[in-house]
Formats: C-alpha cells, structure tokens, sequence
C-alpha cells in the first residue's frame, strides 16, 4: 500500500453572523474553510476544499510519522494569505445565504436549522387562532337556525287538531339528533383539526308525516356542513402556506477566528507538489 504524503492547504476559521431585523435574527456560526495552496501568483480555488473538517477530523498540532513529508518546503507570506482571506470574504458574502423558513400571512419565521415538519404545525395553531371567532359566529349561527325552526313547528303543532303524545316525542328526538350532529361537526373542526365536516346519517328513520321536519334540519345541516368545509379550505391554505427566507452575509459580520498552512495526507497518486517557491508566514 502506497504511503501518504502530506500537501499544503490553507485554512482559515470564520466566527460568522447572521442577522435580519424583519426575522428578529442574530444567528453565529463557526465555520471553517480549506483550500489547496496554489502556485505563486495565482488565485486560490474556494470552491474546491481540501478538506471537510469536523468534530471528528481537526488539525492535529504535529505531523504523523506514519505520514511522509511533501517532496520540499513551502511557505505563505502574509500578503498572500491576506489576499486568500479577502478572497473568501468575497465569495461568503456573494454567496452564501442561510435558509430558514418563512409563513407571510403570520409573519412567522423558522429557528435556524429547524425541518418544515417542525415549522408547519406552529402555523398551523396560528391558522386555527385565526379562524376560531368565525367558527364560533357559524355555530352560533346554525344553532340559532335550528332553534327558529323549533319554534315554528311547535307553533304549528299547537295549533294542530290532533297532536299525539307519540309525535311529539318524535320531534324532540329530531331536534335532540339534529343539534348532536350540529354539534359533532363543529366539536370536530375544532378539536381534531377538521375531521369530517360532513353531517351524520340519520340514527331513526323518520315517519312518513315528518318529511318537512325532515327537509328543513336535513337544510340547516348542509348549509352548516357547506360553510365549514369552506372554512375548512380556508384554514389549509393558510396552514400550509410557506416560504424560504434567505438571510445573507455583509464583510462586518464575519470575523476571522484563525489562519494558517494546513497540511493534508493525500495518497501519492493525487498531485503532490504545488509549483513555486514562497517564502514562510
């Protein structure tokens, strides 16, 4: 097996800073960069790191024995290095943004790193804040329907030349039905986040006299159904609604942490040797 061979790099660690008045966000972040040592005189290459270090890989304070040294000395000046540090402050600053997520209608905006799954369920409990009073004014609504229709076929009953005990018993059965399922779909709407918004089928057949009892609770509860599937539509819309918010980076808010010549173990058979002298930093 072909033994590794240091090569130089440069690495430069940024204290970064993230920040938006509309967002109420200030945001730091640690990063650190790598990029191949170029030759003398040419311009250094960001977008192609040397090497990705993490947690688990920081530079070590004293070569690897194990590790053969490169095939001569190299060096940085420091104006070399402070022309790649300039570099990178350029390219951070055209290009670097970070992401978060944003709900307009709320004016809501997500933590930092946080999924959409996480996002989502917080307008979620905005939307269903939003449209609680309406919910409240259509069951106040419906209700106040249903207990005029009451009222008008207890009127016509009372005048009635025959009302049997049986039928009236019949009736309060209708109302009593008709206001659980009433009742049921707007509980449903609220309580589980809009579950069926449908009405219920009826739990006993109704008599054959009773076809405009029938007719005028079977109206209440469509029309009440109708209004909260419409609400319904309303709450996903802006329940589900987002967007991406992208706060970007100015030169003041990025700090220089470190800097320095980095030496990474490559395998022989990648480019060794990084053409012209330089002298030490």
């Amino acid at each position: 097996m072909a033994r590794l061979r240091y090569r130089p790099a440069v690495l430069i660690e940024f204290s970064v800073n993230f920040r938006s008045l509309r967002a109420g966000l200030n945001h730091s972040e640690e990063r650190s960069y790598t990029a191949w040592l170029p030759a003398a005189g040419l311009a250094i290459d960001w977008d192609e790191p040397a090497v990705v270090l993490d947690d688990a890989s920081r530079p070590a304070g004293q070569p690897d024995p194990n590790i053969a040294p490169p095939p001569r000395s190299y060096s940085l000046t420091e104006a070399e290095i402070d022309q790649y540090e300039a570099d990178l402050i350029d390219k951070l600053v055209r290009s670097e943004r970070l992401s978060i997520y944003y709900n307009p209608v709320f004016e809501l905006f997500s933590p930092p790193g946080d999924a959409l799954e996480d996002f989502l369920p917080r307008v979620a409990e905005a939307a269903l804040a939003r449209i609680e009073p309406e919910l409240r004014r259509l069951r106040s609504i419906y209700e106040l329907q249903l207990e005029q229709i009451r009222e008008a076929h207890s009127a016509r009953g009372s005048h009635a030349e025959e009302l049997s005990f049986e039928r009236l018993i019949s009736h309060k059965l209708r109302f009593f039905e008709s206001e659980n399922r009433l009742a049921a779909m707007f509980s449903t709407m609220a309580g589980t986040v809009f579950g069926s918004t449908g009405p219920r089928a009826d739990e006993e057949p109704y008599k054959p006299d009773e076809a405009e009892l029938r007719e005028d609770l079977a109206c209440v509860e469509q029309e009440a159904s109708d209004a909260l599937r419409e609400l319904y539509d309303e709450y996903l819309k802006l329940a589900n609604e987002y967007d991406t918010f992208e706060i970007g980076l100015q030169p003041d808010n990025i700090q220089v942490i470190r800097r320095a010549l980095l030496w990474v173990p490559v395998p022989p058979a990648e480019p060794q040797e990084t053409p012209g002298e330089q002298s030490h930093l």
